[in-house]
């Protein structure tokens, strides 16, 4: 009987990180329930002394172990700076050095940090490389005024994107703008398979019932128009150009109420929204887990992708876009950014606009209006539609599977 191909699942994130759980876990997990799971995998992690497991997660690595995966958790070094990051580079080759040795010759990674750092170790361990949801973070960083061209961390981070993608032998991630990247313009000769972002469509099936509740919950009306944010604010995201977004979209409508869901402080958003004047009643903002997260789509009927345009915007794969569509929600976004705006207009499931200013968002407000005013169960239907034959997890599931059968046939070839 011939060995099943031996797997590492190298993640530079916690386990649960709701990034992880919400995305790339749903197509392993699928793997572990399958009684012929063709593969055998050693997942590494870095997990943060700040998130200890509950019991409910214990019970789930429990069960997941049970089911045939090893896992090794290794220490994340919190800070920026060069330091921490060579500390987590080598804790992470002593692990996948011991592993090599035992057998496990592929290495699947998550986001270019991830990808960059298992080239590394791939180049000197002789090993077949994955890289899924690669996309140029180093240029996101310097859209975002993070970095600069002549900061170490963006020569150093640059330098090894691409030499990892030159590596690999298969990738995946969103869009065909990334394709033209890894195809035409590096010229690599990994197998490229499109994979946006997945949702948990299963999750985000819409409940009337959870959309009265939740509304009655937060002291919102139920005929309110209310405008959705479930995410941050500032670094790769809009922070005060956000508040005045919505103060000009509220000059236009009194009944829109913002319903914002974020890890910041309460104190941290309403500074953010006082310097646009909006009134705290003009908003709500809530703290929850991912675990509840699929209520507040509900009670919400138009969403807001919050990412400024950029050059290196057309990279990205973003999440949020395909849980609002499943969830039967329209969406604002920018032009440029992912091919996300492109879908917002052709399967007309949302509005774009050039850039989060007074002249852009007036303009946008009759389209947005528009949408609020439609049959809702008829637009909830339609989104969902357009959500599962983009985002869906059937679909890219497949793709997944094919991806790891590219990986683990595709012939190596010698690389430096």
């Amino acid at each position: 009987m011939q060995e099943k191909p031996k797997i590492i699942i190298f993640l530079y994130n916690r386990l649960f990180d709701p990034l992880i759980q919400s995305n790339f876990w749903l197509y392993i997990n699928d793997f572990l329930e399958d009684e012929n799971n063709p593969y055998n995998f050693h997942l590494v992690t870095y997990e943060n002394t700040a998130f200890p497991l509950t019991q409910e997660q214990t019970a789930l690595v429990e069960k997941w172990q049970a089911q045939g995966l090893n896992w090794t958790a290794l220490s994340w070094h919190q800070g920026s700076g060069l330091k921490e990051k060579f500390i987590d580079l080598f804790n992470g080759f002593k692990l996948v050095s011991s592993l090599r040795l035992k057998g496990y010759n592929h290495i699947v990674t998550l986001g270019s940090v991830a990808g960059t750092y298992a080239y590394t170790y791939a180049v000197l361990l002789r090993m077949k490389l994955f890289l899924y949801q690669f996309e140029p973070h180093s240029e996101y960083a310097i859209d975002n005024g993070m970095w600069s061209k002549e900061s170490k961390q963006y020569k150093i981070s640059h330098f090894l994107e691409r030499k990892a993608a030159l590596f690999a032998t298969t990738i995946a991630s969103g869009t065909v703008f990334m394709e033209e990247r890894i195809k035409e313009v590096w010229r690599s000769n990994a197998d490229f398979i499109r994979i946006p972002t997945v949702a948990n469509d299963k999750k985000f099936i819409f409940n009337q019932k959870e959309r009265d509740e939740t509304r009655k919950a937060l002291g919102i009306a139920q005929d309110a128009w209310v405008l959705y944010y479930p995410g941050k604010f500032g670094d790769l995201y809009y922070k005060e150009a956000f508040a005045w977004m919505y103060k000009w979209l509220k000059e236009e409508e009194s009944r829109l109420h913002l319903l914002i869901v974020t890890p910041h402080t309460d104190e941290e958003v309403k500074a953010l929204f006082s310097i646009a004047e909006v009134s705290e009643s003009d908003y709500t903002i809530v703290h929850t887990s991912y675990d509840e997260i699929h209520k507040y789509h509900f009670a919400s009927d138009f969403a807001i992708i919050s990412v400024p345009p950029g050059p290196s915007k057309k990279f990205i794969s973003n999440i949020k876009v395909g849980e609002y569509l499943c969830a039967g929600l329209p969406f604002l976004i920018t032009k440029g950014v992912s091919e996300d705006y492109i879908y917002a207009t052709q399967k007309d499931v949302g509005v774009v606009v050039d850039d989060f200013v007074k002249v852009d968002v007036k303009k946008a407000w009759p389209e947005i209006k528009a949408y609020l005013e439609k049959d809702k169960e008829v637009l909830r239907k339609h989104c969902r539609e357009v959500g599962l034959a983009y985002r869906g997890f059937d679909v890219l599931n497949e793709k997944f599977k094919l991806a790891l059968i590219s990986l683990t046939t595709k012939k190596k070839e010698k690389k430096c």
